[in-house]
């Protein structure tokens, strides 16, 4: 393996594994691995002590993994370095996964045992002008990917008769070309089918952050409310901008194939602007935490007095919502950064649905 690629692979998956490891200590204080908890019990020691069990456990297995990932895939050819990756990759979800199944029915089965919970009623907090503030980015900043894909296009079809006859279409981690294809008018103008399916897919991402479920702790909903603006927004930038760097990105390809370039070049940047987007995604969360509960961070325990509310029966296995009495499509999540659906709303199916018809389809493309 080349000495950069391996570098910059580094720069992928150390942070997305110590993200990995950490996770519980992102999320809400009123969850712990997927279970309705109070405030006092988020912080109480044997929870704790469970998020540090569960940190520890990551940690080692994900390091573990990640050693043997980069021996194994060391002076391996192109298709070789792209099994191993594949099966390092189902490794790494279907651990993290079995993790954090275990430590969900540990956690449920700590939960009795924890101190009680307030005996007030449960209160949910709701802004009834939440959503006239700017929650998000305009979906116009959208038009500026637009304008490149036109452009991107039209230099391409202006300069086809100059496109090599081969065009290569994969490249190794060592920048080595794995995959050409005959030069045609749908291999060349397929990094615009890509940068189209992206922006709307990115488009969409950013109009369900502003029409996501809004989510306020009732024991103080005004930093609650200051808190999930700002991780609406946050997000909200991060879809919009690491959406234009993955379309800069294709028209990149389309400029190689034009006018081809050194391959360490090709490998950079393809390399490049996925560890920008990652580590932007980390910092963003372990600054941010989910529903922006590590802005302004501080302990309020006994404020208020409200007791959580109790939506387990809704949450499948703490991580699948599906509540048939909520007509509200995107929910936060309770474990890891960001939103899922209510997969008991049929349009969550439909829009799953065609999300993977997308993916198969631009698979099909790129063949």
């Amino acid at each position: 393996m080349h000495l950069l690629s391996t570098f910059l692979l580094l720069l992928i998956f150390l942070p997305l594994l110590v993200f990995l490891a950490l996770m519980p200590y992102l999320t809400r204080e009123t969850v712990s691995f997927g279970v309705s908890v109070s405030e006092e019990q988020y912080w109480s020691e044997p929870v704790r002590r469970l998020r540090r069990l569960y940190a520890s456990i990551s940690a080692t297995i994900y390091s573990l993994l990640l050693i043997a990932c980069f021996v194994s895939l060391w002076n391996k050819d192109g298709n070789e370095q792209g099994t191993l990756f594949a099966i390092y990759l189902g490794a790494v979800l279907a651990i993290s996964t079995g993790l954090y199944l275990t430590f969900y029915f540990r956690m449920k089965k700590l939960r009795p045992s924890l101190p009680a919970a307030p005996s007030s009623p449960a209160v949910i907090a709701v802004d009834t002008g939440f959503r006239r503030q700017r929650l998000t980015l305009s979906g116009k900043w959208f038009l500026i990917h637009a304008v490149i894909i036109v452009v991107s296009a039209a230099l391409t079809l202006s300069q086809y008769a100059s496109i090599p006859d081969t065009v290569a279409m994969k490249f190794d981690f060592s920048g080595q070309v794995v995959s050409s294809a005959a030069k045609s008018y749908r291999v060349v103008l397929f990094p615009n089918v890509m940068q189209v399916i992206l922006t709307l897919l990115f488009w969409f991402v950013n109009w369900s952050i502003h029409h996501s479920k809004q989510q306020l702790q009732a024991s103080d909903p005004e930093r609650s409310l200051r808190q999930n603006a700002a991780f609406r927004r946050r997000w909200s930038v991060f879809t919009v901008a690491s959406s234009l760097a993955l379309i800069l990105m294709f028209s990149f390809i389309q400029v190689n194939m034009i006018r081809p370039m050194d391959n360490g070049v090709i490998m950079l940047v393809s390399l490049a602007v996925p560890v920008l987007i990652v580590l932007f995604a980390i910092v963003l969360s372990f600054t941010t935490g989910q529903g922006g509960s590590r802005i302004g961070r501080g302990r309020i325990l006994g404020h208020g007095g409200t007791a959580p509310v109790q939506d387990d029966r809704y949450w499948k296995l703490g991580a699948i919502y599906f509540n048939p009495q909520d007509p509200t499509l995107f929910v936060e999540k309770r474990t890891g950064i960001g939103w899922t659906m209510n997969f008991a709303n049929p349009i969550s199916w439909l829009t799953l649905l065609g999300i993977l018809v997308v993916i198969f389809w631009s698979a099909w493309l790129a063949k």
